[in-house]
């Protein structure tokens, strides 16, 4: 019996009389047969887990992100609520909002890609981890930077 065999076996043995929720979809694993779920379809592997995954880059790199997208999107909610109150529509606004809908663009699709590699964020080495943490908060500093470039 190989090494991987072994392990599916303790799988087995550890979810034959225990209620535990899969870590994807949160489907009950007990007395499962397979090392699939049935619900999700991901793979099941027992293991020991550190209690709090390494999730303090992914956190700073998310918070980098959303300030810059929150930023933008704030002060474009801004310009249609003065237009609404005040009719300002006619001053000057249009590069006010073409530079904020490219900053709120770019910093949400850039998010967008940052939740959608959460996992993969997390398992890489420290060193790089923090090196996107930094190109982040990077990026919503050169928003800002534009928007104080462009909006005078």
């Amino acid at each position: 019996m190989d090494e991987g065999d072994r392990q599916i076996d303790l799988l087995f043995t550890f979810l034959a009389k225990q209620d535990v929720p899969c870590p994807q979809c949160g489907y009950n694993l007990r007395a499962l047969t397979r090392d699939i779920c049935p619900e999700c379809g991901d793979q099941i592997k027992l293991g020991v887990q550190l209690v709090e995954p390494r999730q303090a880059a992914a956190i700073a790199g998310l918070i980098g992100l959303s300030a810059g997208a929150g930023f933008n999107g704030l002060l474009i909610l801004y310009v249609f609520i003065m237009d609404f109150v005040r009719g300002l529509s006619g001053q000057g606004m249009g590069m006010f909002i073409v530079t904020n809908a490219g900053g709120l663009i770019v910093t949400g699709a850039a998010t967008t890609i940052w939740l959608l590699n959460w996992r993969k964020i997390r398992t890489l080495p420290k060193g790089v981890r923090w090196t996107l943490v930094g190109g982040c908060w990077l990026l919503s500093i050169i928003d800002l930077f534009v928007f104080a470039l462009f909006i005078r």
